[in-house]
């Protein structure tokens, strides 16, 4: 008969607590480079190429036009510029490839983020337009924002009174100051494009079990951008004297290329 030899209760705790210990030490190794590996976006591989003709290209407001004031720094959207490459053999190459000012979303009802350099007092007027892809509005009619507390970076959500984003469609934008009611031709204006996308299943179950800080991480691996900011920005918005969070938000700012944006301060507005 074969002798069958149990742990003694001595051994078996110590392998429970050493076990124990390894895991222990393993998620605060874990916790430590989650607080300390910087937050970068990653530019999302577009299952759907936009159309060239009209796609926006600059995220910047020219500075000296109409009768804003000249500032220091322009309008300017917060959103990345993706590029398009036609070929493999371009990047290989080495050839210029067209970018774009281009989002992805998961939202029906996205928010979308600006720095605005210029006092209240200067501006006479702020409008918001999203279009689909056959030009028609979203809204009835732009929807006008009154601005308060900048120069500073603003939010602006879509109503959920609106008509929401479909799946798969591009959308363009337009955020539109006008300096001079008499003349609207001269409004300064940033615009962009911005799509709805159904997040893959495995990046779904990541963030139901993430926190709102590791989602900021996820959503920004993913190339998920606009979802990536709103969440980081309303983090700050709740806990403005956190330090991590502000290094989070120059940390994804600047993977953009929008350095001198970074350090900018978060204003508490608008009304819509």
């Amino acid at each position: 008969m074969t002798k069958i030899n149990f742990l003694s209760p001595p051994k078996a705790l110590v392998l429970i607590a050493t076990f124990m210990l390894v895991n222990i030490t393993q998620l605060a190794v874990q916790s430590q480079q989650s607080n300390t590996t910087k937050i970068r976006f990653v530019q999302p591989s577009l299952e759907k190429q936009p159309e060239n003709r009209g796609a926006p290209r600059d995220r910047r407001g020219a500075g000296t036009r109409g009768d804003c004031p000249v500032t220091n720094k322009p309008l300017t959207a917060l959103v990345p510029l993706v590029s398009k490459t036609a070929n493999q053999k371009q990047v290989t190459t080495g050839t210029a490839t067209t970018q774009y000012v281009l989002s992805l979303t998961t939202e029906k009802h996205p928010t979308f983020w600006f720095y605005v350099p210029y006092l209240p007092k200067n501006i006479n007027s702020v409008k918001f337009i999203l279009e689909d892809e056959q030009k028609n509005y979203l809204s009835k009619e732009p929807i006008p924002i009154t601005l308060s507390n900048t120069p500073g970076v603003i939010r602006v959500s879509v109503p959920t009174t609106e008509k929401p984003l479909e799946i798969g469609q591009y959308y363009h934008w337009y955020f539109l100051i006008d300096c001079n009611p008499q003349n609207r031709s001269e409004d300064i204006a940033v615009e962009g494009l911005v799509q709805r996308i159904v997040p893959k299943d495995g990046l779904t179950r990541r963030l139901q079990i993430a926190t709102p800080r590791q989602r900021v991480a996820l959503y920004a691996q993913a190339g998920i951008w606009q979802d990536a900011l709103t969440t980081l920005g309303k983090l700050r918005a709740r806990q403005r004297q956190d330090a991590d969070l502000a290094a989070d938000w120059k940390d994804l700012l600047e993977s953009i290329g929008l350095e001198n944006i970074s350090t900018e301060a978060i204003a508490p507005c608008c009304n819509l």
